[in-house]
């Protein structure tokens, strides 16, 4: 699928935050990811429990996601990705096809690092379970709509990593990559140029600590796309516009 993007700039997904009422509020994306969203039992009240700590999350009941998401969806002008968590794939698949058929990119999250999520074995677990990963994405193969992964750095070697992403690499599009580097303000840049390097044939989107036209600029030589969240909190957008 070809984009027509008026930029680089991406808006990423925030827990509790990004919705439709929230994309509607800026002009200066080319993508704007939602979510992210639970698709089933497990996912849905492990979120209520991350709430109560004090984190923002989407808690939609479950029996009512469906109308709920295509409002969202059709709430914003731009091409729309669907950032998704579950446990449970035959349970997800029918909010799956769904946003399959009014969205242009579900995002499997493979990134979230909450306990209540990890603890299922899903968010960035996913990136070291790679059979539950194939799994996943065979069984989404069908579903007439691009399919990304939501990943972080760092959580385990970026060997690893490349080795887990080219056993499931015929299964997706692109790689959502947040560059977090432990203990430092910045990204970690040469990991996001290795992974650009071994997956030449997809679409990436570098992340984390985008908040200058500089940074944006770093980013760009490894990725396709960058996205941004916290710039966008603290409305550190104008570089945006000169980008």
């Amino acid at each position: 699928m070809e984009f027509n993007l008026k930029n680089r700039v991406c808006l990423a997904p925030m827990a509790g935050i990004t919705d439709g009422d929230f994309c509607k509020k800026y002009d200066c994306f080319s993508i704007y990811t939602i979510g992210g969203y639970n698709l089933d039992k497990a996912t849905y009240l492990a979120s209520k429990e991350i709430k109560k700590r004090g984190r923002k999350e989407f808690t939609i009941e479950l029996d009512k996601f469906n109308d709920y998401i295509v409002n969202e969806i059709k709430k914003i002008d731009g091409i729309v990705s669907v950032n998704v968590r579950f446990l449970d794939i035959d349970e997800a698949y029918d909010k799956l096809k769904i946003i399959a058929k009014y969205a242009d990119i579900i995002e499997l999250n493979c990134h979230c690092r909450q306990r209540e999520i990890t603890s299922l074995g899903i968010g960035q677990e996913l990136m070291k379970n790679k059979e539950l990963l194939k799994k996943f994405l065979i069984s989404m193969e069908k579903l007439k709509v691009l399919k990304f992964l939501k990943i972080r750095l760092n959580y385990i070697s970026i060997r690893e990593l490349i080795d887990n992403l080219n056993g499931v690499r015929e299964y997706f599009d692109g790689l959502h990559v947040d560059c977090y580097y432990p203990n430092k303000d910045y990204p970690d840049i040469e990991s996001l140029k290795i992974l650009r390097e071994e997956f030449k044939d997809k679409i990436i989107i570098g992340n984390n600590s985008i908040n200058s036209l500089e940074r944006a600029k770093k980013m760009l030589k490894y990725s396709d796309l960058i996205s941004v969240a916290r710039a966008v909190l603290n409305n550190n957008i104008d570089w945006i516009y000169k980008l």
